[in-house]
């Protein structure tokens, strides 16, 4: 090819390509999702995380034109189902179901293969409270009771120990350091789940737990469990009698959890930009809304940017706190 019909040919490329950019709604960038996605959740199925992110996942679906499949990777310490997601393909068809449990395993898992920041953070959907709990035939009958028997006689002060890696531990934690209990002569006793250890307490067996409010609501309708308060400064929906904690007295004991969407590093910046689109109208739906509060949540949306500045601030609270009560690595 001759270089005038070389330059020339060049010329009507830059000159199509620029044409086409200025074209409204044309992209050059490739069209995404066109298939399905895997909302990897870290965590057993049936936990409130898991349930939350289903009801996510289905508000996803419908917005983005294709499945959202929730796939639960449970055990060792969440960490294999965050690095299955870490580790694959920057694409935007393997995301991860993130919560607050990635930055307590940043402050308490020595050797984590992968490190809190990397990854791409797109936003965070919603916050949940937890719940402190004693069994139904209990004395206790408040926080304030449970704090001055755990005072008065901490020998025998049992509460249920998920590992360190939950902020279902963490709300615990947050609650004795702000009531000056000495969580070294207390029994913590060790579960492999949340689940496990709620129905310790309602079988008896520990005096006192915490775990996602949401789950709680059948058990203390029930009377197996008694729900002394929920975390935060609001009452939940489904539990509307059980005060917060910000009535009773512990206005700091405001720990929740929550659910958002994370990727791997280098997500392209069109594959953000469209589940961040995803992700807004999802939080202003009314019918999303009555779902979330249905499963004790509140929706609760932060950006790429707010989200990863939440989950770094966060985590360094963790590690405060981890110190305080002589749990770091």
């Amino acid at each position: 090819m001759k270089l005038s019909h070389f330059l020339k040919f060049s010329f009507i490329l830059v000159f199509l390509f620029s044409f086409l950019w200025a074209v409204p709604g044309y992209s050059i960038e490739p069209k995404y999702p066109i298939r399905a996605i895997e909302y990897v959740v870290p965590l057993a199925a049936g936990g409130g995380t898991d349930v939350a992110a289903r009801v996510v996942a289905k508000a996803l679906s419908k917005e983005l034109g294709v499945p959202v499949n929730v796939v639960n990777k449970p055990g060792g310490n969440q960490i294999p189902g965050v690095l299955s997601v870490l580790t694959a393909a920057p694409n935007g068809y393997a995301l991860l179901v993130d919560g607050a449990s990635s930055g307590s395993l940043h402050i308490l898992v020595k050797d984590l293969p992968y490190k809190l920041e990397d990854r791409t953070f797109v936003a965070r959907f919603l916050t949940g409270p937890h719940a402190y709990i004693v069994n139904g035939k209990s004395p206790w009958g408040s926080l304030q009771d449970v704090i001055e028997a755990a005072k008065r006689n901490p020998e025998s002060f049992t509460w249920t120990w998920l590992g360190g890696n939950t902020t279902t531990d963490f709300s615990l934690l947050q609650l004795f350091s702000i009531a000056g209990i000495d969580i070294s002569k207390t029994k913590r006793v060790p579960f492999q789940g949340s689940g496990p250890g709620v129905q310790a307490v309602a079988g008896g067996h520990v005096l006192f737990g915490s775990g996602g409010a949401s789950a709680m609501v059948s058990l203390c309708r029930s009377g197996h469990i008694k729900v002394l308060a929920v975390t935060g400064s609001k009452r939940l929906a489904t539990l509307p009698d059980i005060p917060c904690t910000s009535e009773v007295g512990f206005v700091s004991a405001d720990l929740m959890w929550w659910v958002g969407i994370s990727g791997p590093k280098g997500l392209p910046k069109h594959v953000v930009d469209r589940l961040v689109e995803a992700a807004k109208k999802i939080v202003e739906d009314p019918q999303v809304v009555k779902e979330l509060e249905a499963v004790g949540t509140y929706p609760s949306y932060l950006g790429p940017d707010e989200a990863r500045t939440f989950v770094l601030k966060e985590a360094e609270m963790f590690k405060t706190l981890a110190v305080k009560v002589g749990i770091a690595q």
